[in-house]
């Protein structure tokens, strides 16, 4: 009894973590689909690929930034944007606020020598609240070829073949099952 118990919890616990598993494979590929950012319960997360902000934010590091929707600023946040003028534009922005002047707002990468051009208020997508600890760095290995091999496909293939031998140990044993019935008939 405790058995059965133990093999149905195991079957579901299984079963659960293919599903989050697939949940967070498509979340991450819709994300990177659509080129934004990956976004939950209004925050995002981006991976800082350019040196402007050393030594504060180094390049590989992520930072989880709040979806910005109108509201106080600050000189010193720490803003992302979509840049639409001279060398930045098309490119996502993430620089330190210099200065403030209405709607009007300057930024400035932390290591360079001059400020961005100036952006309006609206232009800002997010604002930075967190900058993990290694978080790049695990982000790095998920990423790779390699990690995605070992932390994804791997443990999804061997709770696929979990599965496939439980339900033929299961057909076995309702096979036995049944030639047992019939022959003491």
């Amino acid at each position: 009894m405790l058995r059965k118990l133990l093999g149905k919890a195991g079957s579901v616990l299984s079963t659960l973590l293919v599903a989050v598993e697939i949940l967070v494979i498509l979340f991450i590929v819709v994300s990177k689909m659509s080129g934004d950012a990956p976004s939950l319960f209004g925050y995002r997360m981006y991976v800082i690929i350019s040196p402007s902000m050393e030594p504060e934010i180094e390049v590989g590091d992520i930072i989880i930034s709040k979806d910005y929707k109108g509201g106080e600023l600050a000189v010193g946040d720490v803003v992302t944007y979509l840049g639409t003028k001279g060398d930045v534009a098309g490119k996502m922005i993430t620089h330190k606020i210099v200065s403030i002047n209405g709607d009007s707002i300057v930024t400035k990468g932390t290591a360079n020598l001059t400020a961005d051009p100036a952006i309006d208020r609206e232009e800002i997508i997010s604002v930075m609240k967190y900058q993990p600890a290694a978080l790049g760095a695990v982000y790095g290995v998920l990423t790779s070829t390699a990690g995605f091999i070992c932390l994804v496909l791997l443990p999804l293939g061997l709770m696929i073949v979990s599965e496939v031998v439980n339900l033929v140990l299961e057909i076995r044993k309702e096979g036995e099952e049944d030639d047992k019935d019939a022959s003491e008939e």
